[in-house]
């Protein structure tokens, strides 16, 4: 049995800026693949007369943090203190990669440099905030050895002082199975949340988290949960939270918000289910959305929030995040603006 799905909740701005004023004392680690995302902007006024391709005339570079390290962002843009634990090239991307953290406050201590690897980066060319192309230099091959060791060391130390732990899986190597379950065992003993933005194919590694962020194409293509127009997906989403042992389930559907499948803790409805209506009036762009939701609800979590206000924080950032063009991050202070 399950709760009636509610409408439009909200939060009042006194309720908001009493989670906000906490978040500054939480702790967030987070273990998955950093990319660096490097924007170039322009115009365009002709095709090609090589091939039937626009020309963009550049006008300006910019360079932003991508993956773990964005989830990373948004968690100290709002006053937590975070630390990435990732592997990175030793090359010239890798090392921006750690002066952009640095420069931001984020512990770079469990981003461990790889000989040989190549920094994931992700070139986007705008024109007039259209994206024109994309093209992406990484490497996928699985961490091994001694990067590996350091890596999922550094995850196991930190349960012991930090309060909450993101995966952020991107199918970049980081992530494998069995370091990643001794990895949630050691949080989860503590009573700690483990936040999963999932790969896919690495869907079934994540039993025993907190919570698993896909959105409606991964939540269909890994699970079987349908969210197109005649289907119910309730049956299949509650089955996905009890047999990989969730507390909750979170679907991001874009423009028609979010759907939280949980578990009651308070005596209530042993399942609980709650469809979030997006707050955004005007989207650009919804790079790095999806970093942001498991970034706000990670720090919100680690203080203490229970889990549907966590979720709405979660989904007003994201409503404001996405009016930029780019991956974007959202300060304390904006995000009590948002709701007042």
């Amino acid at each position: 049995m399950k709760d009636a799905p509610r409408t439009r909740p909200s939060l009042p701005a006194e309720r908001v800026r009493r989670y906000v004023g906490a978040f500054a004392g939480a702790k967030v680690a987070v273990l998955g693949d950093v990319m660096l995302d490097r924007y170039f902007w322009g115009d365009v006024d002709r095709i090609s007369p090589e091939a039937p391709v626009p020309v963009v005339r550049i006008h300006r570079r910019s360079r932003r943090l991508g993956g773990a390290a964005n989830v990373a962002a948004n968690a100290r843009a709002l006053g937590a203190t975070a630390e990435v634990i990732a592997v990175r090239g030793d090359d010239r991307e890798g090392r921006e990669v750690v002066r952009m953290l640095e420069r931001r406050g984020i512990a770079t201590a469990g981003l461990v440099a790889a000989g040989g690897r190549e920094t994931t980066e992700k070139v986007r060319i705008i024109a007039r905030h259209q994206q024109v192309v994309r093209a992406d230099f990484e490497s996928d091959d699985a961490v091994e050895g001694d990067t590996k060791a350091r890596i999922y060391q550094r995850a196991l130390d930190l349960a012991g002082s930090f309060d909450a732990l993101v995966v952020s899986d991107y199918g970049k190597g980081v992530i494998l199975e069995e370091d990643l379950a001794a990895v949630v065992a050691a949080w989860r003993r503590r009573g700690k949340p483990v936040l999963v933005d999932p790969h896919v194919p690495h869907f079934g590694w994540y039993r025993g988290v907190s919570v698993i962020t896909p959105n409606a194409r991964e939540a269909l293509l890994s699970a079987g949960i349908d969210f197109r127009k005649g289907h119910d997906p309730s049956r299949e989403a509650f089955e996905v939270v009890g047999r990989m042992e969730l507390d909750a389930l979170l679907v991001t559907r874009g423009e028609e918000g979010m759907s939280l499948y949980y578990r009651g803790n308070d005596g209530g409805a042993p399942q609980r289910e709650v469809h979030i209506p997006t707050v955004a009036r005007e989207v650009f762009d919804v790079t790095g959305a999806g970093d942001t939701v498991i970034g706000v609800l990670a720090v919100a979590l680690a203080t203490g929030v229970d889990m549907l206000d966590g979720v709405i924080l979660a989904n007003q950032a994201a409503g404001e995040v996405i009016k930029e063009v780019g991956t974007s991050t959202l300060t304390a202070d904006e995000l009590i603006a948002a709701f007042e």
